[in-house]
């Protein structure tokens, strides 16, 4: 067990006993719980109001009633239990909640970078759990850049944040629970799909039954009554679709695909897509926590015990010292909001004995918690397996959509000896733009296996601070500082030339 005195061998004294970067389901209750037992927390989250994308706007819908009571009952029953754990966090004391925060650095030792409109500076603690959740798959298709163009998540947002609801001409492809319960809540709404185009199979969901446990039963029944639904409303749910494509030239204008053998096209006005969503791995990757290439997933994922605790990846580091971050939630795994919520506790119960404080929840019984969380995790990876990202792009379509680079530029650098990530990178600026390759990089690493310069997927860009971008005018003022880390050798500091030959003009 590590040394229980959470200040020894910070320099300077940390901030708070634990830092909780993000304020999802899992960042939420690990504070509570971190919180309850006696520890001082911070919490740092870029969203305005706490519940991640889940929960995202729930106390504003809630406040707005009887406004908001058609959106509400369309969310769904799901959606209004996070209302519950967002009162509990917001009520519970020795929380130091910091909305609209955006985190551009973290480091093994406990240092946090962080940007709060034009004000920057660093805070310490003993421990960090990074809960910042998950973001959807990327899946370069042509036309997927066209306006009009939307991904699930997305469309959840403007309806939970804007209260906007599409209009027109809609089409969902994709696949997942996501794409499903997004249908049936358009439904709720009153807006009726042309077509819900699933690239999983009747084969896929038979192959999954062998996987299926008695815990994920209600999360399966659910998902049946979705479809049913759908499916009384008279919206065709064709299966197997591949090969989509939008087209348009202002804005999307139809969709082709193709359906059992036949290619059919659709008048379309937005086009809404989902393949799934995977760990947001960049605040990880930039800690130089190790990751996992996850092949059938076709992604990363930070590399982690069960409770969370985070390994170092191999090589050098800018820290010393044991690893004091631990992952949870979706950024560790993706099992949605309940599992979030169990492996919130369950990382904090971990984090409160290891500092020798009053456990308010037991381990044995939060990790139990979270396998019966999780139990449905395998039947849906089986059952609804990548299909719009299952083949690489063509060369004609886009990769890196903040450099505009397609996938045949990147193809042409790879057989021309760029072997490597950082190597395109610095010849091409794929992964420089305002995302910091956050949607391009998977891709890239598979078209660089595809190319033979690797057996196996490499790992994501090099990875450096700021993460995000930040005002010069905030890097000129940081508080917080180490006072070794910014302390300034003058030129009277220059060790003096030992011969003439050494000295400068």
């Amino acid at each position: 067990m590590e040394n229980k005195n959470p200040t020894e061998g910070l320099s300077p004294l940390p901030d708070a006993d634990v830092l909780v970067i993000g304020a999802g389901p899992a960042g939420m209750s690990a504070a509570v719980d971190l919180a309850t037992a006696g520890c001082r927390v911070i919490v740092l989250d870029m969203q305005p109001s706490p519940g991640g994308q889940i929960f995202r706007s729930i106390e504003a819908n809630h406040a707005a009633r009887p406004v908001t009571d058609r959106l509400l009952e369309a969310l769904g029953r799901s959606y209004a239990a996070g209302l519950e754990l967002v009162e509990q966090f917001r009520a519970t004391p020795g929380i130091d909640y910091r909305p609209d925060t955006t985190v551009w650095e973290v480091r093994a030792d406990g240092t946090v970078g962080w940007l709060k409109g034009t004000q920057a500076g660093y805070l310490r603690a003993s421990r960090i759990v990074l809960a910042n959740g998950a973001m959807e798959r990327p899946m370069p298709f042509p036309g997927w850049t066209l306006p009009g163009v939307f991904t699930a998540g997305a469309v959840q947002t403007l309806i939970k944040a804007g209260r906007l609801q599409p209009e027109g001409r809609i089409v969902l492809a994709g696949t997942g629970p996501l794409i499903l319960l997004l249908a049936e809540q358009l439904r709720r709404l009153g807006v009726r799909p042309l077509l819900i185009a699933r690239t999983d199979t009747l084969r896929n969901k038979l192959a999954a039954l062998s996987t299926l446990k008695i815990p994920a039963l209600p999360a399966l029944v659910k998902g049946l009554g979705w479809i049913v639904r759908l499916k009384m409303a008279g919206i065709p749910m064709p299966r197997g679709i591949s090969n989509l494509r939008a087209h348009g030239t202002e804005s999307v204008e139809s969709v082709s695909m193709d359906v059992r053998g036949k290619r059919i096209t659709l008048p379309c006005d937005m086009l809404i897509v989902h393949d799934g969503v995977i760990p947001c791995t960049d605040l990880a990757h930039g800690a130089g926590l190790a990751l996992d290439w996850l092949s059938e997933d076709r992604s990363w994922r930070p590399k982690t015990s069960s409770r969370g605790q985070a390994e170092m990846a191999p090589g050098p580091a800018l820290t010393s010292g044991p690893c004091r971050i631990f992952v949870s939630g979706d950024a560790r795994g993706i099992g949605g909001a309940d599992a979030a919520t169990a492996h919130g506790r369950y990382v904090a119960a971990t984090i409160v004995q290891d500092l020798g404080m009053v456990a308010q929840s037991d381990v044995d019984a939060t990790g139990n918690a979270v396998r019966v969380a999780m139990a449905g995790r395998p039947f849906i990876d089986a059952a609804f397996p990548p299909g719009l990202s299952n083949e690489l792009p063509e060369d004609e379509t886009i990769v890196c959509r903040c450099e505009e680079l397609d996938s045949g530029t990147l193809r042409k650098a790879i057989r021309g000896g760029a072997d490597d990530m950082n190597l395109v990178r610095g010849l091409l600026r794929c992964g420089m733009g305002p995302c910091q390759g956050r949607h391009c990089s998977i891709t890239l690493a598979r078209l660089l296996t595809e190319e033979g310069a690797s057996d196996r997927p490499h790992p994501p860009f090099r990875a450096r601070p700021p993460l995000r971008p930040i005002p010069l005018g905030a890097l000129a003022n940081l508080s917080g500082l180490d006072p070794e880390l910014a302390e300034i050798v003058s030129l009277g500091d220059k060790p003096e030339a030992n011969s003439e030959e050494d000295a400068h003009e």
